[in-house]
């Protein structure tokens, strides 16, 4: 009976570490979903401001870091040489996102990468990457590019 009960223990023990990496692994997937379905929301808003030329209130979005080192009318000339040769958005599809702790050129912090297939009026495939930052109170954009 002494036998059984350490040979129960043993197993215990043994499966306990596999079932722990189990649930942490299903955290992390639960998290991964969720932080992909807010970044996702931060950058389809973000957007919906540059395909309407809002540039005021996409700028207004931007981490006061980036704020600090660029003014209203820079961000207005920035995104108008962007996005004005390819014209009106015509279709945007979500490709896929990636999580990194660190940016070049940035503090090291938390960074999702998104990229969409895009079609324009002047250019049918094209490609927009967003990367945004977690800041202390929301997703906010840090870079955007088209190619």
């Amino acid at each position: 009976m002494h036998r059984l009960l350490v040979l129960l223990s043993c197993l215990t023990i043994g499966v306990a570490p596999g079932c722990a990496l189990q649930r942490s692994a299903s955290k992390s997937a639960a998290e991964k979903r969720t932080r992909e379905k807010e970044t996702r929301a931060a950058a389809a808003h973000w957007l919906a401001l540059i395909d309407t030329a809002d540039y005021q209130a996409a700028y207004a979005l931007e981490p006061d870091r980036l704020r600090a080192a660029t003014t209203q009318a820079q961000f207005n000339r920035s995104m108008e040489g962007r996005r004005a040769p390819f014209g009106k958005m015509l279709s945007r599809a979500f490709i896929g996102a990636a999580f990194t702790r660190k940016l070049t050129g940035s503090p090291d912090g938390h960074y999702e990468s998104i990229l969409f297939r895009t079609s324009f009026a002047h250019k049918s495939i094209a490609a927009e990457r967003i990367i945004l930052s977690l800041e202390s109170d929301a997703w906010r954009v840090v870079d955007y590019r088209v190619y």
